[in-house]
C-alpha cells in the first residue's frame, strides 16, 4: 500500500509538472502574439500619422 502511495505521488508530481510546463509554453505563445500585434499597431499608427501630416501641409 505504501508503494502504491509513493507511485501515485510521483505520478501526481509529473502531471503537475507537465501542466505547468504546457501552461508556461502557452503563455509564451500568447505573449509573442501580443508583441506582434503591438508592433503592427505601432507601424499602422506611424503610417497614419505620416499620411495625416502630409495632408495637413498641402
Amino acid at each position: 500500500m505504501e508503494r502504491f502511495s509513493a507511485r501515485a505521488m510521483d505520478a501526481l508530481v509529473w502531471v503537475v509538472f507537465v501542466v505547468l510546463f504546457v501552461g508556461a509554453a502557452l503563455l509564451v505563445k500568447v505573449a509573442a502574439a501580443l508583441l506582434v500585434v503591438l508592433v503592427v499597431l505601432a507601424l499602422l499608427l506611424g503610417l497614419t500619422l505620416r499620411v495625416l501630416r502630409r495632408r495637413r501641409t498641402r
